[in-house]
């Protein structure tokens, strides 16, 4: 389902009434209006004698039903004669089916099914006749979801889905047309969609159809599908890539000149990404779009209008402006009920509960409170009974899964048979490959021998310099020792001298004048010798050796966020454990070089280290929001860089960095647990 406790669930209601208002449409979407004068004079001077003018006119009333609905019928009812005339079948069932879409854009619901049943009867038994039954079953559907009636709405989506598959319907229009609506359906029934295999299957389909439709510049089709994946980004969560998909869907659509229902809707859905982001500005923006895009004469009749000022009326609630959420949220509802909108109506009484309480009016906020716990009641229920029709698809799949695999079977099993009766061609044939392949051994055993050779001469340059680089850092490390030991042993004992004898002379001449002095003289000494202290335990951490890897690098993280503005966030990710000595040392001098470039050199106020324990590898990443590292070819690495490289060499890892000017640097390190620790044992 769509996150049902977020604005994405009204997308949904959006995405179903467009499609079905445009999806089903025969039309292109860049059929022009026409106007007043030239609709009189198609209806009155059009002979229809063939089935080429029937489509012609069918396809113009087409393109006006949906703002002409008028028009369109007279259109449609000089179609019908004409095609019961010539006992023309399938402009019979395109004309009724298009009666349909006229009574449902009138809100006469009962008239839209009684027609649409109808077309079903007069639908040929042919591709053309399958593809336009699957369009009328969904538009049932669209119709049963209107008025509640979920269990019909479910059944006519799978219905047209059986339709295509059994009939083995290929049309991309047809197809999207129904996956798309499986796609809503599913959507609508799960909690958490990421992982679903059947949603996945559906968006693999649709992507498929999508990559053939820019491969063909088909700008219809590529209108439909971007509509639709805006609904399925944000339902997932990534409203970018939603408003991404709505952007290009109206620039298309302007374009084409799109119909104006899908134009409308799409502005309304970019304005609920907003509203998901907790936006309601950018939000209120895109609500007032949508209104000045529909005509003033439809107004009252245009569901749009309810959908967008109840959008608007949370929009305003978010703001806290609760009179005006009110004002324009209560004729929504109104309209909404005569409409039977029950997904809106809940929103809309959540919207005036929330708006009378922050007025004190608590009464009136109760009685919305109500209507909105009970109307929410109905939805769980509803989505429990789509559940169920959810259930019976996925076992459906499966046994169609389960019949596959028994014709592959059998297909194995002819295939054995085949083999059988070949035997004796294939082992003359073998004798000969035998001999040929004795000779390409031979060869290949001579050609083998030379790279393996060649080989341990590789291994052994890259051992020497291995034990250059190694006895290079274990110089340094022995050198950083000596140099911590001599400072913390003998300045740092200096220092505590210095500070016992200070503070002897402050007790021994406690005067007013010197007293201030000598406190400051302390202070200054105690600060030398913390600084003294923290430069000897980052040359040679003494908790390195005691507590591991993980926990000296918490600690020294912890120090440079006290001691700085940098905010270091630290994750320790997997089962942590002691690593062999070399390895947690040159991890954590990586870390420690990494961060003080940081520190000097990025100008970040946050970093991100990441050390993640696998099994054999050890994974290190460290990131800043900084300002980059220079692009120019002239940039050289300094010596921090080039050191951490050859300690990643040391230990055969890798390293990679992706800087990017003014977003930040990311350095990911990868470090061979297994390859390391042979390579200890065996220094």
């Amino acid at each position: 389902m769509w996150r049902k406790n977020s604005i994405a669930v009204r997308l949904l209601c959006l995405l179903l009434l467009c499609c079905c208002m445009n999806l089903f449409s025969l039309n292109a979407p860049g059929q022009v209006a026409v106007s007043e004068n030239t609709r009189q004079t198609i209806v009155t001077g059009t002979r229809l004698n063939d089935t080429t003018s029937i489509n012609a006119v069918i396809k113009t009333a087409d393109g006006l039903r949906e703002q002409f609905i008028d028009s369109a019928m007279m259109l449609y009812n000089q179609t019908m004669r004409a095609s019961q005339r010539l006992q023309y079948n399938y402009g019979m069932a395109k004309t009724l089916f298009g009666i349909s879409r006229c009574y449902n854009n009138k809100e006469q619901k009962e008239n839209s099914v009684s027609y649409a049943r109808q077309a079903l009867n007069w639908c040929s038994d042919d591709i053309r006749g399958h593809e336009l039954i699957a369009s009328v079953y969904l538009a049932l559907s669209e119709i049963f979801y209107y008025q509640n009636r979920y269990d019909s709405c479910s059944y006519y989506r799978y219905t047209a889905l059986r339709e295509l598959e059994n009939n083995k319907v290929t049309n991309p229009r047809a197809q999207i047309g129904v996956l798309c609506s499986i796609l809503q359906f599913w959507l609508n029934a799960h909690e958490d969609i990421h992982n679903d295999l059947y949603i996945r299957e559906v968006v693999q389909r649709i992507n498929n159809i999508e990559r053939n439709a820019l491969a063909t510049n088909d700008s219809s089709l590529l209108l439909k599908i971007y509509f639709h994946k805006g609904g399925y980004y944000n339902n997932i969560g990534q409203n970018d890539s939603a408003r991404y998909y709505c952007e290009r869907h109206l620039q298309l659509g302007q374009a084409m000149k799109a119909s104006l229902s899908m134009t409308i809707a799409t502005l309304l859905n970019i304005g609920l990404t907003y509203m998901d982001d907790k936006r309601p500005e950018a939000a209120l923006q895109y609500y007032k779009k949508a209104l000045a895009e529909i005509p003033e004469q439809r107004q009252s009749e245009n569901r749009y209008v309810v959908f967008a000022n109840i959008f608007q009326g949370e929009a305003y609630a978010m703001q806290h402006d609760w009179k005006k959420a009110i004002a324009i949220t209560e004729p929504a509802l109104a309209r909404a009920n005569s409409f039977q909108i029950m997904h809106l109506s809940d929103h809309a009484h959540k919207t005036l509960a929330d708006a009378y309480e922050a007025l004190g009016q608590y009464k009136k906020a109760n009685e919305h409170r109500k209507q909105y716990s009970q109307i929410r009641d109905s939805v769980q229920r509803i989505q429990k009974l789509e559940m169920m029709y959810d259930m019976e698809v996925k076992y459906r799949l499966s046994d169609k899964d389960k019949q596959l695999a028994q014709q592959e079977l059998a297909i194995e099993r002819n295939e054995s048979r085949l083999k059988t009766k070949n035997f004796w061609i294939i082992a003359i044939s073998a004798s000969f490959i035998l001999i040929l392949a004795i000779g390409v051994l031979i060869y290949r055993n001579n050609f083998h021998k030379q790279t393996l050779q060649a080989e341990k001469i590789r291994n052994l340059r890259q051992e020497i310099q291995i034990a250059s680089l190694q006895a290079m850092v274990n110089g340094e490390e022995k050198e950083r020792s000596r140099i911590a030991r001599e400072l913390h042993d003998g300045i740092g004992g200096t220092l505590g001298a210095i500070r016992t004898r200070v503070s002897a002379m402050v007790r021994k001449y406690n005067t007013a004048h010197t007293n201030d002095d000598f406190i400051e003289l302390m202070q200054m000494l105690e600060e030398a010798s913390a600084d003294l202290r923290k430069t000897a335990h980052n040359l040679m951490p003494e908790i390195l050796l005691q507590e591991g890897l993980a926990k000296a690098s918490l600690l020294f993280c912890e120090r440079l966020r006290k001691g700085h503005s940098l905010q270091v966030n630290t994750e320790i990710w997997g089962k942590v454990r002691r690593l062999p000595g070399d390895v947690e040392l040159t991890a954590y001098r990586i870390i420690q070089e990494l961060m003080h470039n940081i520190l000097k050199h990025a100008g970040a106020s946050q970093a991100l280290v990441q050390i993640v324990f696998h099994e054999s590898q050890l994974c290190i990443t460290v990131e800043d929001n900084g300002r980059g590292m220079p692009v120019d070819d002239g940039h050289r690495e300094g010596i921090g860089l080039r050191t951490i490289r050859e300690r990643i060499k040391l230990l055969n890892g890798q390293i990679d960095t992706v800087s990017t000017p003014g977003e930040g640097t990311s350095v990911y390190i990868e470090l061979n647990l297994a390859t390391t620790k042979q390579n200890s044992f065996e220094q």
